[in-house]
């Protein structure tokens, strides 16, 4: 499909759209494939994080791709202070059932907040101890997207633009008048840009990770701009799970940010970091 002198294709994966566009024609075909061989590769990431889980705290091999989204995600933690934990999926299933599975089949009861900072990765082996629960769903479809753009672009040359979910990122040549985007700016030329949303699962599953409810602030969503793609999905999603404190903590981060103000039926009890 050509969209304003571009070349693009669009389909779905685990709910979320997924657009691949470049401007190259010819170029369309590998980078589709490419795209979708890197998504495919979640497959293993997912069972891998499986084992981890239930070898309750002992150390587990894990491939190279799960060792870089969750390198990634642990970044992102220690730069947000802690805001974006890949830990926060015990704290969201404490929220709603009290308890995580641990050690097979059993479930065991959680205490306290997140805490990326149990998370042992030494090597090729990964340790999650329990109650800890990784979920990497706040950056790793951002590091994805962006190394898919760059890579294509490296290879074939000319402009490339992937989006999966409000994960977006471009390299390479763009087209003269930027890549049509639908959140944030109008067009976008390089760099990456990422919504952050508590009212959309795919837009980073946003929760107070010290709480595992949602985060209560002036804003529902907020798109953020940046050259890297998980770097603009930390702050973004950190600018929601600081609450109160989030938009000025943003303002401070020197970046171009488009917030949605959180509608009045959403509650506003106020929290700080």
């Amino acid at each position: 499909m050509a969209v304003d002198g571009c070349f693009e294709v669009r389909w779905w994966w685990r709910d979320r759209p997924v657009r691949v566009a470049v401007t190259d024609r010819a170029v369309l075909p590998a980078a589709r494939r490419a795209v979708a061989r890197r998504l495919a590769g979640l497959r293993a990431v997912d069972l891998e994080l499986g084992r981890a889980h239930r070898a309750a705290g002992r150390p587990v091999p894990v491939g190279p791709l799960l060792r870089e989204l969750l390198s990634v995600a642990l970044g992102a933690a220690e730069a947000s202070g802690g805001a974006v934990d890949p830990t926060v999926g015990a704290a969201r299933l404490r929220r709603v059932v009290g308890a995580v599975p641990s050690c097979g089949s059993g479930w065991g009861r959680v205490t306290g907040g997140a805490d990326w900072r149990a998370v042992s990765l030494r090597g090729d082996r990964l340790a999650v101890p329990p109650p800890h629960w990784l979920d990497l769903g706040a950056t790793a479809g951002a590091y994805l997207v962006q190394r898919c753009a760059e890579r294509v672009a490296a290879r074939y040359g000319g402009g490339v633009l992937v989006a999966v979910g409000s994960r977006l990122a471009v390299a390479g040549q763009p087209p003269p008048d930027g890549w049509r985007v639908a959140q944030g700016p109008p067009t976008v030329r390089g760099g990456a840009l990422v919504t952050a949303d508590l009212l959309r699962p795919d837009a980073g599953g946003v929760r107070d990770p010290r709480t595992g409810g949602e985060p209560a602030g002036p804003w529902s969503a907020v798109t953020v701009a940046a050259p890297d793609a998980a770097r603009a999905a930390m702050l973004a999603v950190g600018a929601l799970a600081r609450g109160a404190d989030g938009p000025g903590w943003l303002a401070a981060q020197g970046v171009r940010a488009w917030p949605r103000t959180r509608p009045a039926t959403l509650p506003q009890t106020a929290t700080r970091w």
